[in-house]
């Protein structure tokens, strides 16, 4: 990014396009698309906006739906609707509703009320899911993992059947491992809890594992 001295802000209110760009605080009310790569330091939206490009910046805040074309890179991400990239790194992730990430999706710290789907790596040192929507990512891998139904979850059952509120991975490896309404064939661990409505080929675990009555796991190996 340029000297911030040498930033505008650039604040873009209705329907409208950019080329892309460095800005320094850049704030969208409404629809707009880039069609390059923006650097920033903020970007605050309420609507929809499109990135045909990278997206590199320190906080975002989102309100509505957000497509990155490329890399989404930053500090943190907050907001609640839906954020679509090709890969993504943040040191902070909290968001309420759908994150769709095409390749990978790194964090420090990531909490997701809603869904997640990561078609490679899904990682983070400390990762709770809150589902109240189906997930998936081909591997999941942290310090700690928490997966749960989200607390709304029952309310939500009467209007969605209940397997869609189901996380999916091939593998999920962690320090710290808790999991709930999630189909995985190997979890691996050193504390490891397998909660209700779990559908778990093999149990990998170094120090404690608990498998509750209402969830199948086919194979136990103490590692």
């Amino acid at each position: 990014m340029s000297d911030n001295t040498t930033l505008n802000n650039l604040s873009m209110v209705g329907t409208s396009t950019s080329g892309g760009g460095s800005f320094l605080n850049v704030k969208v009310t409404g629809e707009c698309q880039f069609n390059d790569t923006v650097d920033c330091r903020r970007l605050s939206l309420t609507g929809n906006v499109r990135v045909d490009g990278d997206l590199r910046l320190e906080k975002l805040k989102v309100t509505g739906e957000l497509a990155v074309a490329g890399v989404l890179t930053g500090q943190s991400l907050r907001g609640t609707g839906e954020v679509k990239a090709a890969s993504a790194r943040m040191e902070q992730i909290d968001f309420s509703g759908s994150l769709v990430v095409h390749g990978d999706c790194e964090a420090e710290q990531l909490e997701i009320s809603g869904a997640a789907v990561v078609e490679g790596l899904l990682s983070a040192e400390r990762l709770q899911i809150n589902l109240y929507g189906a997930g998936k990512a081909r591997e999941v891998g942290g310090g700690t993992i928490v997966i749960k139904q989200n607390k709304t979850g029952k309310l939500l059952n009467l209007i969605k059947a209940k397997q869609d509120v189901i996380f999916r991975a091939d593998l999920i490896e962690g320090d710290t491992i808790e999991l709930q309404c999630t189909v995985a064939d190997t979890v691996r661990g050193g504390s490891v809890i397998i909660g209700p409505d779990c559908v778990i080929q093999t149990v990998e675990y170094r120090e404690k594992l608990e498998i509750h009555k209402n969830a199948m796991v086919k194979q136990q190996v103490k590692i």
